[in-house]
């Protein structure tokens, strides 16, 4: 409750609070352009539909972690690098979506982009899905940290580009 900046109850909208967890950059989300003081809780089409087309780069069908840093790097680009908190965060939501929806050998291996779309759009787990192992803390922060590094030579291999 303390990264939400409250301290007594909490409902999942307050997950929206502009720039307590949520943050700009989102991969589905629209940022919050207005000063609001929750962004935009709609998946965005447009948003969910290029995260899709831009997985499969590595393995078809799939979206692998280099995918992953290929994606945050352009939604950066597109909207603004985030401070340090925020852009762990970013990593970590794509990160642990490949690493529970894409099975046992998701860090190699990535999810199929049917399963990550559904988990996207629909916020649920995909129709017929079932858990084959277990996606701890550890496991999680070393895919946060291969995608970190991937983005930083992503960056640094590319000319940078203004923000709009």
């Amino acid at each position: 409750m303390f990264l939400l900046g409250q301290y007594r109850s909490l409902s999942l909208s307050d997950l929206a609070r502009h720039n307590m967890i949520e943050h700009n950059a989102s991969l589905v989300h629209k940022d919050d352009r207005n000063g609001a003081e929750y962004a935009p809780c709609k998946v965005n089409r447009k948003l969910l539909e290029a995260l899709c087309a831009d997985g499969g780069k590595v393995v078809p069908d799939r979206m692998t972690l280099e995918d992953a840093a290929h994606i945050r790097v352009k939604r950066e680009v597109e909207c603004g690098v985030l401070d340090g908190v925020h852009a762990e965060i970013a990593r970590g939501e794509i990160v642990i979506a490949i690493g529970v929806l894409g099975g046992k050998d998701a860090a190699k291996n990535g999810v199929t982009i049917s399963a990550l779309h559904d988990w996207m759009q629909h916020e649920r787990l995909p129709v017929g899905w079932k858990p084959d192992h277990t996606q701890g803390l550890y496991q999680t922060y070393k895919m946060a940290k291969y995608v970190r590094d991937r983005m930083k030579e992503i960056k640094a291999q590319k000319p940078p580009v203004e923000s709009h």
